[in-house]
């Protein structure tokens, strides 16, 4: 028993310790009681590319802290930490258990709701659905949303897609941002091996049938700001 103990418990330091994002913090009871009395009714009487009868089955699902960047991050200074908790908390709009939109609370300084809005995007609303233990990161500058699972980081809306067509490693990823961004810090030394821009075909030979394989390198497409300008 007590060895079992001792290997669950590396376990769950060497399954944590690849995490580039803050811990999520528990949603307060305030936000909670919020969406769950008045978030509805928000969602109702917000601009809805639905139907009234659609409208009227809508739910509301468990919110998730909204991060940002981290400003050490953001300025190529540190890795290990590349997002950090706002005063905002999002939730998925739900019709028939399905991600159609999302509602996203702010908190003031005394814990209470002051603002709301609510974002009918399909892409975040079923993210947020799906990935309920995942980092979502919101991105001032484009107005994209991210999610961070462990070290690897994906494009969520149409707008995070437009500077990052597929998932990366956060610590790839933060030279672009830097980048985008305008920062002057150096680009700290990547603490995991990058995989190869691009691998050469490879030739290898199979046994008698002389079958040739040839291995190709996958590689992330991260669009530069001068992408978008063409």
């Amino acid at each position: 028993m007590r060895f079992g103990a001792l290997v669950a418990a590396a376990a769950t330091v060497l399954l944590s310790a690849g995490s580039a994002a803050a811990d999520v913090p528990p949603v307060p009871g305030p936000v909670t009681a919020w969406l769950e009395t008045e978030g509805r009714l928000a969602v109702l009487t917000s601009t809805s590319p639905l139907t009234a009868e659609q409208l009227d089955a809508v739910a509301i699902g468990p919110a998730t802290n909204v991060q940002t960047w981290s400003e050490d991050y953001a300025a190529g200074e540190a890795w290990d930490v590349a997002a950090v908790p706002t005063d905002e908390w999002a939730a998925p709009v739900l019709l028939e258990e399905r991600g159609v939109g999302a509602i996203v609370v702010t908190e003031d300084d005394s814990g209470a709701v002051s603002g709301n809005r609510v974002l009918w995007n399909a892409d975040l609303g079923a993210d947020l659905a799906a990935f309920r233990a995942t980092t979502f990161i919101l991105d001032d500058a484009t107005g994209g949303w991210f999610r961070l699972g462990g070290d690897i980081l994906t494009p969520v809306t149409e707008e995070a897609r437009d500077v990052l067509a597929g998932s990366i490693d956060i610590t790839e990823y933060q030279r672009y941002l830097v980048e985008r961004l305008g920062g002057g810090g150096e680009e700290p030394e990547s603490p995991v091996q990058p995989e190869p821009a691009n691998l050469s075909p490879v030739l290898v030979a199979a046994g008698a049938l002389g079958a040739l394989l040839v291995l190709v390198g996958v590689t992330v497409w991260v669009r530069r700001p001068d992408d978008l300008e063409d």
